[in-house]
């Protein structure tokens, strides 16, 4: 009996030594972070517009620009001009003209491509953003308008035709102008970056899907393409290029100076002007999904067709 007495005492004190040390363990590790793999702070979730709300908890949480696994970076795409007169804290500075490119399409250069692979590679690794990073893509202007939402969402689009995950892209809704109304920006300067080796070659697969070459639009304007919808989205649709108005649309060689050969619009598209996307009484954020549901079933978008947006 006094030896099982003593085994069991020694047993217990050791439960409790082990236990202790976990205890000490847990809070030196949280001490570093307030972000674990098991509760991470940027939980990956299928919604893509986030809330300043959102978007000030995870600053205040430290995973912004941070090293870890649950590392946040907000790009602010737009020119050096706007960036330099305000943007959101932590937020770095992507020129807007580097989410494009110029190459050859068809027959012409022309310009707005999307990004190839090398200079896919050289934004993200710029950035030190790599798969396990959470993108947040936004932008400003000096007066606020539906224009500079353009910025974010290309960017948005163009990581998500190069195969990131969804869930780990975000957008803020009402850009910097949302930001700016709830807590107002700031001219300090860019954080400094460690650049990433990422490469879009280790993602999954890329995304050829969300993008229609020429020869794709050709087709669709033939009647060569079933269960098809073409959405044409450029502003005054009944007093532009989209009604044949001539000098409607800049050229690409002398952009200003020179116009495009023939004004119109693709055969069989429904104009929708993309500024009524967005509320302007509520810094330009997403209307609704019930308004824009609504707006969508107007022209023929639903779920049984493909939507060739341009």
């Amino acid at each position: 009996m006094n030896f099982l007495t003593q085994y069991r005492k020694r047993v217990s004190l050791l439960l409790v030594f082990v236990s202790v040390c976990l205890l000490l363990i847990s809070l030196s590790m949280n001490s570093c972070s307030t972000s674990s793999y098991d509760t991470p702070v940027t939980p990956q979730t299928t919604s893509t517009l986030i809330s300043p709300e959102t978007l000030k908890a995870w600053a205040d949480s430290g995973v912004v620009n941070s090293m870890g696994f649950d590392r946040v970076v907000i790009l602010d795409v737009t020119s050096q001009a706007t960036y330099n007169a305000g943007h959101i804290p932590g937020a770095l500075f992507v020129n807007s003209s580097d989410i494009y490119q110029i190459r050859q399409e068809g027959p012409a250069t022309d310009v707005n491509m999307v990004l190839d692979g090398p200079h896919m590679d050289a934004l993200v690794q710029k950035y030190g953003i790599d798969n396990n990073t959470t993108v947040v893509f936004t932008s400003g202007a000096a007066t606020p308008s539906a224009g500079s939402v353009l910025s974010a969402t290309r960017a948005y689009w163009t990581f998500r035709y190069w195969g990131f995950s969804k869930n780990k892209l975000k957008v803020l809704d009402g850009i910097n102008f949302s930001w700016q109304a709830a807590y107002g920006l700031t001219t300090a300067p860019a954080p400094p970056v460690t650049p990433s080796t990422y490469s879009v070659k280790n993602n999954p697969s890329l995304r050829i899907d969300l993008r229609s070459s020429l020869g794709d639009m050709i087709n669709l304007a033939e009647g060569k393409m079933a269960n098809a919808v073409p959405i044409d989205m450029r502003s005054v649709p009944t007093d532009g290029s989209y009604a044949g108005k001539r000098g409607s649309t800049a050229g690409v060689f002398n952009p200003g100076g020179d116009f495009t050969v023939f004004e119109g619009r693709l055969k069989g598209a429904k104009a929708m002007d993309y500024t009524t996307l967005f509320d302007s009484a509520n810094n330009y954020r997403f209307k609704s999904p019930d308004v824009l549901m609504a707006m969508f079933t107007s022209v023929g978008i639903d779920g049984t067709k493909t939507t060739h947006v341009y």
